[in-house]
């Protein structure tokens, strides 16, 4: 089915660029048409113009040489090899990206690693570096690369696709996909009476020995950043330091967390949503929910997001890249494969996921903001003795 839907969009793209072409071909075919300037008359102070010559032709095979010669042009922009630096996991968006070079024809090479690893990266390799686009889990790593003047500004048509919370505020990079932060429990050792209504909740005795966590996940830095900006660093850094203290359970990433739940050996865990709805997609009777916090940095909703490089050298390929995101084909599989929620308009979320906007994500955040808190977030895991 997304094969199909691809290339009946494939060929209205087509469709368009041919008429597009045709039409640039005519004016040429015009100008060409045109009547060309007479000789001119003897010198004068005011000497007349001459008479226009004869009007000159164009046979049809010359017009068909021209659309011909301008197609090819327009075929030819979107090729060649596409880099890709992907901060989304490669079990999440390997599918997506796949699909993208069989329909387009554009061969891929894709960088996985961990967002805030790849935005480091990146600023290291400034304009030398041979990725075209950064594909991050996080709008912080983005904020990052954007802060190091690496990104191109996207069009207004490209930003326009997805809501205004879920793009930079000027331009750099727009979100593909929204990912909430939650509390995955085991329904069997959790009861919903004793769990707090925001993140700072848990840094409670009654929590000993039962918090599972990935400290250096970029989902869980960016909620820290968050954290900073809306709460200052001392307060953070006192969170923490108790979180620590309780003998938290540490995680590389969140889906551990979710295994460890169901198996029993987690009571809770602090993680993006989706993890736990693709456990509950292949096993409806697993013991494990989703918490959704009644506010703060600990509900944030944040975009998956994507950035082109300025040093790309190969833009046409990455701007068809983001495309691609935005189709309908990558965002019902976002959302219903990857449990995420669609961005864009007439997608219907998968019926897993709550309504969005029944979520209590701190408005108005500003991500460009909560970039410069990520290297203090860092800073204060260490700290706080992670």
């Amino acid at each position: 089915m997304l094969s199909t839907i691809n290339k009946v969009n494939q060929k209205k793209v087509e469709m368009n660029k041919k008429i597009t072409v045709i039409l640039i071909a005519f004016m040429l075919v015009l100008t060409a048409c045109s009547p060309t300037a007479g000789e001119q008359g003897p010198a004068g102070e005011a000497g007349p113009a001459g008479e226009a010559g004869p009007a000159g032709t164009v046979s049809q095979e010359a017009i068909d040489a021209a659309v011909e010669a301008a197609l090819a042009a327009r075929e030819a922009e979107v090729g060649g090899t596409l880099v890709i630096y992907s901060g989304r996991k490669e079990s999440l968006v390997a599918d997506i990206i796949s699909e993208f070079a069989a329909t387009s024809g554009v061969e891929v090479e894709v960088r996985y690693a961990k967002s805030a690893a790849l935005a480091g990266t990146l600023e290291l390799e400034g304009a030398i570096s041979p990725a075209d686009v950064f594909f991050s889990q996080d709008p912080v790593s983005l904020g990052v690369v954007a802060k190091a003047g690496l990104f191109d500004r996207l069009p207004a048509d490209v930003l326009d696709n997805v809501p205004s919370w879920a793009v930079d505020s000027n331009g750099y990079w727009v979100g593909t996909s929204g990912r909430s932060r939650s509390l995955v429990v085991d329904t069997r050792d959790v009861m919903d009476s004793e769990l707090p209504s925001d993140i700072y909740g848990l840094a409670d005795e009654k929590f000993r020995n039962r918090l599972g966590l990935a400290p250096t996940n970029s989902s869980f830095i960016a909620m820290l950043a968050c954290m900073i900006e809306s709460d200052g660093e001392e307060k953070v850094l006192d969170w923490l330091t108790t979180i620590n203290g309780l003998g938290y359970g540490e995680y590389p990433k969140n889906s551990p967390q979710v295994a460890a739940a169901a198996a029993g050996e987690l009571d809770i865990g602090m993680i993006n949503h989706y993890y736990t709805l693709r456990v509950l997609a292949e096993d409806a009777d697993a013991p494990i929910k989703n918490v959704y916090l009644d506010g703060g940095c600990g509900a944030m909703v944040m975009p998956a997001g994507v950035g082109i490089l300025s040093s790309s050298q190969n833009k046409p390929a990455a701007m068809a890249f983001i495309d691609f995101l935005h189709s309908k084909s990558a965002q019902e599989t976002f959302t219903n494969t990857v449990y995420e929620f669609p961005l864009v308009e007439g997608i219907q979320p998968n019926a897993l996921l709550p309504e969005i906007n029944s979520l209590n994500s701190p408005s108005n955040l500003n991500w460009s903001a909560l970039a410069l808190w990520q290297e203090k977030a860092v800073e204060l895991i260490a700290q706080a003795g992670f």
